[in-house]
């Protein structure tokens, strides 16, 4: 069954929100948007070998890899 996460926004934007989440809800948050997905966590290791072999490009933002 789902945990209700509680988060508190701290700053709302026209293009964002920010929230704080307490220590001891971190891990559910991170299973509820994916992290400990299998699939996330082989590309989070394949990027790190990308990284340790100088198989990167420098990026001044993630937007650019949408544009």
């Amino acid at each position: 069954m789902p945990q209700a996460l509680e988060a508190k926004i701290t700053k709302k934007t026209k293009k964002g929100i920010q929230i704080e989440i307490t220590k001891e809800n971190f891990e559910a948050f991170c299973d509820a948007i994916g992290l400990y997905r299998k699939e996330f966590l082989k590309e989070l290791d394949a990027s790190e070998q990308d990284h340790i072999y100088g198989r990167v490009t420098k990026r001044k933002s993630l937007h650019e890899l949408v544009e």
